[in-house]
């Protein structure tokens, strides 16, 4: 029988937490950030309950589309990246280890945007060359990055 709880902490547990509270009925965009920000810089560690329900760009997507038409929704996210993009939507490192080269470009090629690319590998923590690049560019590029990222993990684990 399977662990009926999950432990979480970093990325993880700060895409849980920002998940959960955009999700919760009532919390504001802003006071859902502002609360993830407090339990980021509180919480090290956290264990939750499986299976954690599916509160993803579907759950946001919806709220959005019953919001108030005066209140206008906020329009600029950090770093310029569009406000509905979730860097933390998948684990590169883990989409190269088992999918391949193939399986990554794969899923970069569903973001369109470069701003987006860079905060994903801003996020987590792939080198990127510094100076403009095309789209196609920056993919290989955050491609090569994780690639190397897997590589240094392996380097430090023998």
């Amino acid at each position: 029988m399977g662990k009926a709880t999950r432990s979480l902490s970093g990325a993880s547990q700060s895409k849980y937490f920002r998940d959960l509270f955009h999700s919760a009925d009532g919390v504001t965009a802003e006071t859902a950030e502002t609360l993830s920000d407090i339990c980021e810089r509180e919480i090290a560690h956290v264990r939750v309950r499986l299976p954690i329900p599916d509160r993803g760009r579907k759950s946001r997507a919806a709220k959005t589309k019953v919001a108030d038409p005066v209140m206008p929704a906020p329009s600029a996210a950090p770093d310029g990246a569009q406000s509905g993009f979730d860097p933390f939507a998948f684990s590169v490192v883990v989409v190269l280890t088992k999918e391949g080269r193939e399986g990554l470009a794969g899923k970069l090629e569903a973001i369109a945007s470069p701003a987006d690319l860079r905060l994903l590998a801003k996020a987590q923590h792939v080198a990127l060359p510094d100076g403009s690049m095309t789209i196609d560019a920056l993919r290989a590029a955050i491609i090569d990055g994780t690639l190397q990222r897997v590589a240094n993990r392996k380097a430090a684990a023998s």
